[in-house]
């Protein structure tokens, strides 16, 4: 599932980009210390988490500027050309106006960015970041100037002798999963090199957008863990309090990564701060990939995940098939073609959640895999000759 990475230009920097979704609203990530976008499709939660976003967005993904497959360099980088780098990625994906989701550090560029061009900002959806990363009287949660020394010998020393211990603060509750704890350390590690990781810590420290805050003019949500350790909840608080139109969620758990514990909340917020509609089921079932070729295998990936807006290749990659054995074997089953019957199974699964009562019809429309609402309506009319509207009325007035 992983999209093919691509290169632009910031000034003279090679910034490598991915781009994958066809949704109506773009989501620009901006990711926090470092990243590597190639490596982020390998830890299955984190994958959920991003092909979740594309059922209605398309998702562009970025290495900034000395990290990940961009240019390396150990060299001081300022937030205005992080910034730059944002708008690079933004014009090389024809990306007009875009919803900027950051995590950790990426938070401060994306409130520089929405001040700057406020005009290419759709709105702000921040998880765990902060305005400032240096104590100071009127922002006393951040790090003292002795805490960020010692953060700087323990890079040092983790990248030197490879040992990630000091990791598990991040995501408590995977700390005891030598398998995720393995993949999260080969991920920073592909993503800076020890002088990089280091340089960027040193740079970080100088952050500071407390000022611009009152600035921003565009809608913004703020995701927060209560019990964070590293990015605390005061300082969600602190940037809801200073950031007109602005929205705090504080939500239950400890970690610092926004995919691990609960991820279906972080993303039922993001989802609806987007959309205007909360999705209602869980996105795991997605990713369970089979590569057996049997009746049962690809008869029961499709009842799985055919209310997912999928397409055809992708239900061919979820059965471990080639597109052209996909087809033939899903027309030795079920005698029809899988765009054909892949319509006709959510009108009726949309059938269902019409007479259930439970939901509006936009709601519907997604839940059953449509992207397209009038879409929708024009099929389900064709198949059941009333609207949805319709249907949704006439049982009401059985139900009295």
């Amino acid at each position: 599932m992983k999209p093919v990475t691509k290169y632009t230009k910031s000034g003279t920097v090679n910034i490598a980009y991915q781009v994958i979704g066809e949704g109506p609203i773009d989501i620009v990530y901006i990711p926090g210390w470092v990243s590597n976008i190639d490596m982020m499709w390998s830890e299955p939660k984190l994958a959920a988490f991003l092909i979740r976003l594309t059922f209605f967005s398309r998702l562009i993904l970025f290495d900034k500027r000395g990290t990940g497959l961009s240019d390396r360099f150990d060299k001081y980088s300022t937030l205005e050309e992080r910034m730059d780098d944002i708008r690079a990625v933004m014009d090389a994906t024809n990306s007009e106006k875009a919803v900027l989701f950051s995590h950790s550090e990426g938070g401060s560029v994306s409130i520089l960015f929405a001040h700057t061009y406020p005009h290419r900002t759709i709105s702000l959806i921040g998880f765990g970041i902060f305005a400032k990363r240096r104590y100071s009287a009127d922002y006393p949660w951040a790090p003292t100037d002795a805490e960020r020394e010692l953060s700087y010998k323990v890079i040092e020393e983790t990248w030197t002798n490879g040992n990630m211990n000091s990791l598990k603060i991040l995501v408590p509750s995977l700390a005891h999963n030598d398998k995720f704890m393995e993949w999260f350390a080969s991920y920073l590690r592909s993503s800076a090199s020890p002088g990089a990781a280091l340089e960027l810590q040193k740079q970080n420290t100088f952050i500071d957008v407390t000022h611009i805050l009152k600035h921003i003019k565009v809608p913004t949500l703020l995701l927060f863990k209560t019990g964070d350790k590293e990015i605390k909840i005061e300082e969600g608080r602190y940037l809801a309090t200073h950031i007109p139109n602005s929205k705090l969620i504080e939500l239950s758990g400890n970690d610092h990564l926004f995919w691990t514990d609960d991820a279906f909340l972080v993303l039922a917020e993001i989802e609806e701060f987007i959309t205007g509609i909360r999705p209602l089921k869980r996105h795991e079932t997605y990713l369970k990939i089979t590569n057996a070729n049997s009746k049962i295998a690809l008869e029961n990936t499709m009842l799985t995940n055919f209310m997912y807006n999928l397409k055809i290749e992708e239900f061919a990659k979820l059965s471990g098939r080639s597109l052209s054995k996909f087809k033939r074997d899903f027309y030795a089953i079920f005698k029809t073609t899988p765009s054909k019957w892949l319509k006709i199974k959510r009108l009726k699964y949309a059938k269902i959640l019409i007479e259930k009562g439970d939901l509006n019809i936009n709601q519907i429309c997604y839940e059953c895999g449509f992207k397209n609402c009038s879409h929708f309506i024009q099929s389900f009319k064709k198949l059941y000759k009333l609207t949805p509207q319709q249907l949704k009325r006439k049982n009401s007035i059985l139900e009295l």
